[in-house]
């Protein structure tokens, strides 16, 4: 039954629709709904209440048991919507950038223990993930945020596990399906790799790369080892992995930065720049510096690309000599700022207290031994206003496979745990900028890496 309507002399349109669902509603009853519901994923759920209010002003609304009459005056909608940005004012909310705003995903990609989280953490300028001289020492996948407001830009970067090209349990398959996600999410892709050309060691997922249209960057790292490492062919094993079951090896081992960069735009010949440097030198390093500010389109990348000394042939793609601002622009696209710009990352000092817990096992311990370690942030408790003692107290369990592994880690008398309670602290209150009462326990969670289950719940 189609609803009834009254018209008043001043041509106003009086609606009463009665309807049982919603699927009954008038054809423009249900276009006004489906427009609101765009604008609610397009701004947040309290602009599109604001605007709601400013397209329909409701008389009321009565209930007849199991019906809905509801009395709405029409408006002229088009005079709200220039005043829409003064309406909605919320602290918090992020305003719409200027219209060359960019934004963008970026994933550092490639083989264990290539220093992708000491990249990162020297790109942020600070130490944002646990990073060792051990493989697989991250997990997750970890996002950091840098904006600046100069350049109208906001770069999303995503620290991920070391490639393994065949997972031996669920844990490691996890931390593939990381990798895989930030692959798709991303807009553009560091591979990182060493002077010695290691390759990404899942052929799949390297195919995927050379085949995808996403921008590229490749970054060789470590290039400080250059002066420590024999140049004779004789003592540099070649890598053997092939492209396809009939191709010939395409990997070979180098020796030298510039056989690196040679080597890699071979592999990767659509790479927008193959950028050699030492992460662990920090965010000064002319290499790092090179690549944040290529990323950012500026200010003045030719300049940034100079401070690297003279260019070695292969670092950019043929006929191009150097990258522009404007070209490097082109990397991140437009787009308005995904988080606050004083947003470093999505992670809780809760996540962060378990990383850096362990990393310590990786440094105190055996070689194997910190692979069947998890840590689980049992209580983390910030002092209140009126604590006498200012202090943060975290409770970890430190989750092992099997007996055996839990007297290693507590040590004879208590010794090991001890040493690495001491370390953890102290790394702890660095990273809080406070006063950390830690307390370790050991429990022993049988084959937890190839649980699903417990898996989701250590997160």
């Amino acid at each position: 039954m189609s609803p009834p309507s009254t018209h008043n002399r001043k041509g106003t349109c009086h609606l009463i629709h009665q309807y049982r669902s919603p699927l009954n509603a008038p054809v423009h009853t249900r276009a006004a709904v489906i427009f609101l519901l765009c604008v609610c994923t397009l701004l947040s759920v309290t602009d599109a209440f604001v605007i709601g209010k400013n397209l329909v002003r409701h008389e009321s609304v009565v209930n007849t048991g199991d019906a809905f009459i509801l009395r709405a005056e029409e408006k002229d909608t088009a005079s709200n919507f220039p005043s829409i940005p003064q309406v909605v004012e919320y602290e918090g909310r992020i305003l719409a950038p200027h219209e060359d705003f960019r934004c963008g995903f970026v994933s550092l990609i490639g083989a264990p223990n290539m220093g992708k989280s000491t990249l990162l953490n020297a790109i942020l300028k600070e130490t944002l993930c646990s990073a060792t001289n051990r493989p697989q020492t991250t997990r997750h996948s970890i996002l950091g945020v840098l904006t600046s407001d100069e350049q109208k830009c906001q770069l999303c970067f995503h620290d991920t596990p070391g490639v393994i090209d065949d997972p031996a349990y669920k844990l490691q398959e996890g931390m593939m399906e990381a990798v895989q996600g930030a692959f798709r999410d991303s807009d553009v892709i560091l591979v990182i790799t060493d002077m010695f050309s290691t390759p990404i060691p899942d052929d799949e997922l390297f195919h995927k790369l050379n085949l995808s249209n996403k921008k590229k960057i490749v970054v060789i790292n470590k290039v400080d080892l250059a002066d420590k490492v024999s140049a004779d062919p004789k003592q540099s094993p070649q890598f053997h992995m092939s492209r396809d079951n009939d191709a010939e090896p395409q990997y070979r081992r180098t020796v030298t930065v510039e056989d690196a960069v040679s080597n890699w735009r071979g592999l990767v010949p659509d790479a927008v720049a193959i950028i050699p440097m030492t992460a662990s030198n920090g965010g000064d390093n002319a290499g790092v510096d090179a690549l944040r500010t290529l990323l950012l389109g500026g200010e003045d990348v030719p300049k940034a690309f100079r401070a690297l000394g003279r260019p070695i042939p292969g670092m950019f793609q043929e006929g191009v000599k150097f990258i522009n601002d404007d070209a490097a622009r082109e990397l991140i696209p437009c787009g308005p700022p995904l988080y606050d710009p004083e947003t470093l990352t999505d992670r809780t000092e809760r996540f962060f207290a378990s990383e850096i817990i362990r990393a310590t096992l990786f440094t105190k311990l055996g070689k194997e031994l910190p692979y069947c370690c998890e840590v689980r942030i049992e209580q983390f408790r910030e002092p209140r206003p009126e604590d006498k003692k200012q202090i943060v107290r975290i409770n970890a369990t430190i989750c092992v496979e099997r007996d055996s592994q839990k007297g290693i880690v507590v040590g004879k008398g208590g010794v090991k745990i001890k040493e690495v309670g001491v370390e953890a602290r102290q790394e702890l209150e660095n990273f809080l900028q406070g006063k950390v009462h830690l307390d370790l326990n050991v429990k022993v969670e049988k084959n937890w890496r190839r649980d699903e289950k417990k898996l989701k719940e250590y997160g």
